[in-house]
């Protein structure tokens, strides 16, 4: 490449490409959602594997920082599965959720018997797309472990 291995500038370069690229994998992963945002996740434990770019860029996005779904959308995942609207499963429904994740939120309620509890619900766009969403991180595993022998998951 005409840069010596081992040089400052070499590794400099290195830095930058791997870090403009996990950034890009960040911002893919969040605009999928979902399973890629877990998959990301993932990566960001795994500095035994991957440059520590990759590692730093996905703790410090993926864990803390997950896509919220509107109330309007958690009301419609109600409608599907019990057909009413968390207000009325629920004495009260916290339309706020307290911590979202990957895969689904979590809003404090209160049961018609006075019971304080969490509710997790599901991000609406997962049903939908879990078979899709499984069937690529599939074909990608298998796909590392085919350039990466000892990448066994």
């Amino acid at each position: 490449w005409g840069i010596p291995e081992g040089s400052s500038k070499r590794e400099k370069i290195k830095h930058e490409v791997h870090l403009r690229s996990a950034q890009k994998l960040r911002d893919l992963c969040f605009k999928n959602g979902g399973i890629y945002i877990k998959l990301g996740q993932h990566l960001g434990q795994l500095e035994y594997l991957v440059p520590q770019e990759y590692v730093q860029t996905m703790r410090e996005s993926m864990l803390n920082k997950c896509p919220v779904s509107s109330y309007e959308q958690i009301c419609d995942v109600f409608k599907k599965e019990f057909g009413e609207t968390p207000d009325k499963v629920f004495a009260e429904f916290d339309p706020v959720p307290i911590a979202s994740a990957s895969l689904a939120q979590v809003h404090v309620a209160r049961t018609h018997d006075g019971q304080k509890v969490a509710v997790k619900v599901q991000h609406p766009h997962m049903t939908e797309t879990a078979a899709a969403d499984q069937a690529t991180v599939e074909l990608i595993v298998n796909t590392l472990h085919n350039f990466f022998p000892s990448f066994d998951y």
